[in-house]
């Protein structure tokens, strides 16, 4: 996976070290994640005297991102992957449960339209 850091000010290397590990975690719990964008925001008046990470990162589907402002940049890059990581594992459970259809899976396959007919009665006489 490829992190690109984008920042307004200058970053500390332990800060840069930071957003790595918790980035770089998030592919232990989906290994598909192909890219991850953070955007360090510091100070501007939306951000109340504080940092706001954003972070995108690129999968098959639609985009995940997430955005958390916070006086200390330690701890909204830990709430940003907090929540990276809740989303992912909403999308993997989105597509695990992709398709599947238990009652459909009951039901045996035959090709003569009244023998259907016939063993779809006596399952439910049971």
């Amino acid at each position: 996976m490829q992190i690109t850091i984008h920042q307004s000010g200058d970053l500390l290397e332990s800060t840069k070290q930071v957003i790595t590990e918790k980035i770089t975690k998030l592919e232990t719990y989906y290994d598909r994640i192909e890219r991850a964008d953070v955007y360090i925001k510091e100070g501007d008046g939306n951000a109340a005297n504080g940092y706001t990470v954003e972070a995108r990162l690129s999968i098959p589907g639609p985009d995940l991102f997430a955005e958390y402002t916070d006086p200390s940049i330690k701890r909204a890059i830990a709430d940003v992957a907090e929540a990276l990581r809740r989303q992912i594992k909403k999308h993997k459970e989105k597509n695990n449960d992709h398709g599947s259809r238990p009652e459909a899976a009951n039901i045996p396959q035959v090709d003569d339209p009244e023998a259907a007919e016939d063993i779809l009665l006596s399952e439910e006489q049971l």
